[in-house]
This record gives structure tokens, sequence and C-alpha cells, in this order.
């Protein structure tokens, strides 16, 4: 059982940096927009903010999720919240990566390991009422935050589909994933090479929309399972 914290009627810190980063964003799509058709170099200077501003706000949302998962694993350890509260699934991910490392180690050379795993993750599996969860490992498997990462990831904390969580109607819920797969995959073609990975302002725009969408709902969902385990919110 944890501890019972009063809610909190604000969103996560996470999302307040955000928002605040995104301002970045905002200005190098205005830059672009303002940029005069008579300088001969005008589309250079356009595509490289363009390009800028992908590869901002796709940095922005991606830190965001590894924050906001930060703080909400911050609280359960504040919280010190019982092994057998968390599912199944949570917490097969959590000892994965140890024990994969123990699996292929020479058997004689494992002692050490051992005694390290159930230290760190023994109270898991029976061992101590409660114990420190490591946030990094809930997320070292997502390589960018595609909509089916993102799915994976709510779903390790009680939320079966976070897109349907967060909207309403099929058509906003597929506008909302188109927007963000958008978005993360113009983000790998310039990190790759890709000079031809440019968007539009509008484009830009209605990622900016999908990005701060998703998050701020998806904020209020991961609060409410974090309270559902805890008894008490964490923003």
């Amino acid at each position: 059982m944890c501890l019972s914290i009063s809610r909190l009627k604000m969103p996560s810190g996470a999302f307040g940096l955000l928002a605040a980063a995104i301002a970045e964003v905002v200005d190098l799509r205005g830059a672009g927009a303002s940029v005069s058709n008579l300088d001969p170099s005008s589309n250079r200077i356009r595509r490289s903010l363009s390009r800028g501003a992908i590869v901002l706000l796709s940095s922005h949302f991606e830190r965001y999720i590894y924050a906001v998962n930060e703080e909400a694993v911050s609280f359960l350890n504040q919280s010190q919240i019982a092994a057998s509260a968390l599912a199944n699934e949570f917490r097969l991910l959590h000892s994965k990566a140890p024990l994969e490392e123990l699996a292929e180690m020479d058997w004689l050379n494992r002692s050490e390991k051992l005694r390290n795993f159930l230290l760190s993750d023994g109270w898991l599996w029976g061992g101590a009422a409660t114990g420190e969860l490591s946030h990094s490992r809930l997320l070292a498997w997502m390589k960018s935050p595609k909509p089916e990462s993102l799915v994976r990831y709510y779903k390790y904390w009680g939320i079966p589909d976070v897109f349907s969580a967060i909207t309403r109607t099929p058509a906003t819920r597929g506008r909302l994933r188109l927007g963000i797969m958008e978005l993360v995959d113009k983000r790998n073609l310039v990190a790759h090479g890709d000079f031809n990975a440019v968007a539009s302002a509008s484009d830009i725009r209605r990622y900016e929309q999908s990005v701060q969408m998703f998050c701020e709902r998806a904020d209020v969902q991961l609060s409410r399972a974090v309270g559902r385990l805890c008894g008490g919110r964490p923003w």
C-alpha cells in the first residue's frame, strides 16, 4: 500500500518544461515564414529552419516522455509502493536487463551479479516489501516516441491504449497519431541525412499541436494511473 499523498491540481513538471521549450519551435517556424523571397538564399534558409524545427520539436517531445517517466517513478519510490501493487508486465520489464545480462555470463561468474540483482529487484519477486525502482529501465527499449511505442509504454502503467484514453472520436485519434508519426519519421530522416526531409510552416504547426495535445492529455492519464497505485496523484 502506498502512502496517501494529496492531489496537486497542476500538470507535471515535465509538461511545464515542454510548454516552455516549444516556444523555441514557434520561433523557428516564425523565422522561416519571415524570410524574404527576394533573398537568393531564401529557399535554403527556410529549408534549414524547417529541418531545425522538426528536430527540435521531436527532441522536446522525446525529452517529455523520459522526464514524465522519471517523475512518475520518483513518486512511486517516495510513496514506498509494494511490489504486489505493480502489474506483472511492469515488474518483468524492470528486471529484464539485469536478467538478460546474467543469462549471457559464464555460470561461475554470476555470483556478484546475482547478489546485485537480489538487492535491486529481489523485492519485486517476493523479497522485501518495498524497494527502489529505476526509471531508466522502463524506457531502455524505446528508440523513438512513435505511436506504437507510446501505446506500449503507457500500457505498462495500466492504460491499455493511450490514444483511445485521450481522444473521443476515431477521427481525432487518427489525426493525432498521424501528426506524431509524421514528426518522428521526418526527424529520423533528417538525422540520417535526407536533405528532402522538410515540412511547411502549416505542417510544423500541426506537429506542435499534436505534441501539445498528446502530452497535455497523457499527463492527466499518467497522473491518474499512478494515483490508482498510490492512493494519491503525483500532480
